[in-house]
């Protein structure tokens, strides 16, 4: 069910393709699909509040909605979530995750296929699945299928084929902490690889090296007994200082290599999640030219933060990949701009008090509830700071995971045809990060107490409000859509 009848937006920023700055433009939408945008559409509403208050037309019908003063966005999209449902809702759920995106300017989502009891590595369980999160969903997602240590070898093909034509995408770990969704081997991720490359879908990998953490582990461990025995004097950092150098560097570098090498004359299947080593982007980037290489994302932590930043924040910040030295964070500002980081996004995965603050950093669970906190992040830091010019920040927020996901006839841009899904900004206002108002179930953010430029006035899907400033979510459960590949 999209927005019906016909609405006008007038005199908003936009940020269109293919252009460096926002222009003055009005929008035509009908029956949830971008109609035309131009500089000239009828509708003069009496007062209308920018970009809050609708008007309508006389004997028209038509709703005119006033963005005089606010930049109009495309609707962000989030390509990497883990939304917990079924299975693991004490963490997080479909209704809560999709509606704190719709606060943070996201409209849509794809959902990871391994925080879920079946994991999406069958089509049965996808279809357990859906017919869960089809009712309970705010914004429109897709699915990624999945391939784990537990898919016997004869299968794996098989279930890929299957559910190939629902699914946007597969995912592997190198190194995984799940024990219903285990790592798979380099020479099964290079079959993994052909297999999706066969099916016309990306693989993705979570690129960190299973030795290299065992070894970099095990040097932690003997520390750690020296310091119990008294022959190492302890510091104040030194517990998240292990945490994170249990997983360095060179585990992200290494993995990427090996990823890399098994997917051969297919690397322009192959997608890195969540980098957060320049290195390892830098490889990938590397690995061919246009459109032969492959690709990878980097999330907004790790351009916000680095390790210096665990005395501070503690658990709150504890992700897998960590961040990393301070000297990363620019490096990847830099690949993001040029565009050898094609995206940002969440890895929205959040949980409770007693699963975060543990007391230890290795038992602490690893994940931020960041889906609402990506998109204000990027505009005030990206775009608004001058980091990203417009046409890559657009990209980085929306378009390149479109393309990338089979997405691009329906999201990812503001253009006649495609869904009017689109955000207003008000580029005067502020943000102010709380946790205890974040809509996720999750509320510990290392983000918390942060100020962003630009505060997001309203959030549209398929040319209906689902999230306002003043009213909050206004969608019920079950608007969001399914998408698949190639949707129209």
């Amino acid at each position: 069910m999209s927005g019906l009848g016909s609405t006008i937006l007038r005199n908003g920023l936009f940020a269109l393709p293919g252009e460096t700055d926002l222009k003055r433009r009005s929008m035509r939408i009908e029956n949830g699909r971008i109609a035309e945008i131009s500089e000239t559409l009828a509708g003069n509403p009496a007062s209308p509040g920018a970009g809050s208050e609708a008007g309508r037309l006389p004997s028209s019908g038509t709703i005119i909605v006033d963005a005089c003063g606010l930049m109009v966005f495309p609707g962000a999209i989030d390509p990497h979530v883990h939304f917990d449902e079924p299975g693991f809702t004490h963490r997080e759920d479909f209704f809560h995750g999709t509606c704190e995106a719709a606060k943070g300017g996201v409209t849509t989502v794809v959902d990871m296929p391994c925080t879920s009891l079946p994991p999406v590595t069958t089509l049965e369980a996808l279809e357990t699945k859906l017919a869960i999160i089809s009712k309970r969903a705010v914004v429109d997602y897709a699915l990624y299928g999945g391939v784990s240590g537990h898919t016997a070898e004869a299968s794996l093909a098989r279930h890929m084929a299957e559910l190939a034509p629902r699914v946007v995408g597969f995912k592997c770990y190198f190194i995984s902490g799940m024990d219903t969704f285990t790592s798979v081997d380099p020479a099964t991720f290079g079959r993994v690889v052909a297999q999706g490359a066969a099916l016309g879908r990306p693989v993705l990998l979570h690129a960190e090296d299973l030795a290299t953490v065992r070894a970099a582990t095990e040097r932690v461990r003997a520390r750690r007994e020296d310091i119990a025995e008294g022959r190492v004097a302890p510091d104040e950092a030194s517990a998240w200082r292990d945490y994170y150098e249990t997983r360095p560097r060179e585990a992200e570098i290494e993995a990427v290599r090996f990823a890399l090498e098994a997917a051969g004359e297919n690397a322009a299947t192959l997608h890195v999640v969540h980098v957060g080593t320049a290195r390892a982007a830098e490889l990938i980037a590397a690995s061919g030219g246009t459109p032969c290489a492959a690709t990878c994302e980097t999330c907004a932590h790790y351009l916000a933060f680095d390790e210096n930043d665990f005395a501070r924040l503690g658990a709150s910040l504890k992700t897998a990949p960590p961040v990393k030295g301070p000297g990363e964070k620019a490096q990847l500002w830099k690949l993001l701009a040029s565009g050898a980081i094609s995206f940002v996004t969440s890895d929205h995965a959040p949980a409770p008090d007693y699963e975060k603050n543990t007391g230890n950093p290795l038992t602490a669970y690893g994940g931020i509830p960041g889906t609402g906190t990506m998109f204000p992040f990027m505009l005030s830091e990206g775009y608004l700071a001058g980091r990203l010019g417009l046409p890559r920040f657009l990209d980085a927020v929306a378009g390149a995971a479109a393309r990338r996901y089979g997405l691009s006839g329906r999201k990812g841009s503001l253009e006649p045809g495609k869904d009017a899904d689109f955000v207003l900004v008000d580029p005067a206002g502020k943000t102010t990060i709380s946790g205890e108002k974040l809509l996720s179930k999750g509320k510990i953010t290392p983000f918390e107490g942060m100020t962003f430029s630009g505060s997001i006035r309203s959030t549209w899907l398929r040319g209906r409000a689902v999230y306002t400033e003043r009213d909050s979510i206004l969608a019920e459960p079950g608007f969001g859509e399914y998408l698949t590949w190639g949707c129209l």
